[in-house]
């Protein structure tokens, strides 16, 4: 991943991000897009938001493969809500212990020095899977299972990425269910349906 984050602390929160946003993806409900799009597509245009460089020019098999790794990794983002930090930790070494991992420095493309989990000649999906598990793996390290929750909309299933300082955020990035789930509790405080009378 090469985002221009001003710190290692915001390139692992925002590939932790990716990571959330890709398993919803595969798990949850996507968010609306004004156009829909095929389920690869969705990957690639979640990917190249993000700023994962080859995702611009991934072969669809490249994105196949990277869509099958991601629903493992993508079950396990689903679960951290709900999950002990014992629990995430074995399943996050269960798919470290699978990955090749081959760590070196890197400045390229403009990118200040930054850490490659994989060498240059990597498969794309190895690649940004190994990227996602070691951000995840970071983030459970510096505050366990606790930064992730899932939507409180009744109508999603959702994950997020909770980076409030007081951990207080409670919907994913869809903002149509906090705003349904605060005119639904505004309706219930006035005595009102939810048709307006």
């Amino acid at each position: 991943m090469h985002v221009r984050a001003n710190s290692i602390d915001d390139e692992i929160r925002l590939t932790v991000d990716a990571a959330v946003e890709l398993a919803n993806v595969v798990h949850g409900e996507p968010l609306p897009d004004l156009e829909p799009l095929e389920p690869l597509e969705r990957l690639r245009a979640v990917l190249v938001d993000f700023e994962f460089l080859r995702a611009r020019t991934a072969a669809d098999a490249e994105l196949g493969a990277f869509a099958d790794r991601m629903v493992s990794i993508g079950r396990l983002i689903s679960s951290l809500p709900d999950s002990d930090l014992a629990d995430a930790v074995e399943r996050i070494n269960a798919q470290l212990e699978a990955a090749a991992i081959a760590p070196s420095l890197s400045a390229h493309d403009g990118f200040a020095l930054h850490i490659h989990w994989t060498g240059p000649s990597t498969p794309f999906a190895h690649q940004v899977a190994v990227d996602l598990l070691m951000a995840l793996a970071q983030t459970l390290c510096d505050h366990g299972t606790d930064r992730f929750g899932r939507c409180a909309a009744d109508d999603c299933d959702r994950v997020f990425h909770d980076t409030t300082k007081n951990r207080s955020r409670r919907f994913c990035a869809d903002p149509r269910c906090a705003s349904r789930t605060h005119t639904a509790a505004h309706r219930a405080r006035r005595g009102t349906d939810p048709d307006g009378t």
